[in-house]
């Protein structure tokens, strides 16, 4: 048998800490002797090493309590079985929700840079349509639906596209295109500062397209919002998309050598 103060040193807590098990009826001294002091055998000392283990990985004391009150062997096997398991479950439940928690916090990164604080107000709302989509690889991908006019190439291609949220490094350059293309909004789409940020866009858009303007079109409808809807993509709503297009629209006729688009 070893006293209190032993005990606590082998197992590298304070007498504090065992004090206040043995108040909850945790961990019980095995023997009190008559002036007070406690003494601990190695069954109790196994326990408190059980304690230990089961607290660094997650349990709190009340759920230790619980399962180290099963007294029969095999019970008490198959107990520890069954609540290991259900630990794991928890933290895999606990981490995704963790990284949900973090796309969140990206996503609003990526609103801050695409459109300032004045984005900021609609994230809520936004986050709280995200909820009940699966989270995969650490964000919410796009979804496209099933138009059966859309290739398994094409489908694969729009996959790829970076994710508002992700750490795709493609976001940066985007994010901040866009958010020029935010600042400029009353001017005119047709300046000459407007139309040298719509070929950097384009030619980015092209290049995250692989050169596909088919799929780059269809996806820009599929993206633009409708009256009354929020934003398929954080942050694009259907002002911003409609300045782009024609800043892209009138690039593009200039650089074909064919009449301007202005409207």
């Amino acid at each position: 048998m070893i006293r209190t103060g032993a005990l606590a040193r082998k197992a590298n807590v304070s007498k504090r800490t065992l004090q206040y098990y043995e108040q909850i009826g945790l961990l019980k001294p095995t023997v009190i002797s008559e002036n007070g002091y406690r003494h601990y055998d190695d069954r109790a000392a196994f326990r408190l090493q059980k304690i230990l283990l089961l607290k660094s990985i997650g349990y709190t004391l009340q759920q230790i309590k619980q399962l180290l009150q099963s007294r029969e062997d095999a019970d008490e096997h198959e107990e520890w079985l069954n609540s290991l398991k259900q630990q794991i479950e928890l933290m895999e439940r606990q981490k995704e929700e963790l990284s949900r928690k973090q796309y969140y916090l990206r996503s609003a990164i990526d609103i801050l840079n695409l459109r300032g604080l004045s984005g900021m107000g609609d994230l809520l709302e936004i986050i709280e349509g995200l909820n009940d989509r699966p989270l995969v690889e650490g964000v919410v991908p796009a979804e496209f639906g099933d138009d059966p006019s859309i290739t398994r190439e094409e489908q694969d291609a729009l996959a790829k596209l970076p994710v508002w949220g992700s750490d795709d490094e493609r976001l940066e350059e985007l994010l901040s295109l866009l958010r020029q293309a935010s600042d400029m909004m009353p001017a005119s789409p047709y300046s000459e500062e407007a139309q040298a940020l719509a070929g950097r866009l384009d030619a980015q858009a092209t290049e995250l397209f692989g050169g596909d303007s088919k799929l780059l079109d269809t996806y820009w409808e599929w993206i633009r919002p409708q009256e009354g809807e929020q934003p398929a993509v954080i942050g694009l709503e259907s002002e911003l998309m409609d300045y782009v297009e024609k800043m892209i629209d009138f690039y593009r006729k200039r650089k074909e050598g064919g009449p301007d688009g202005k409207s």
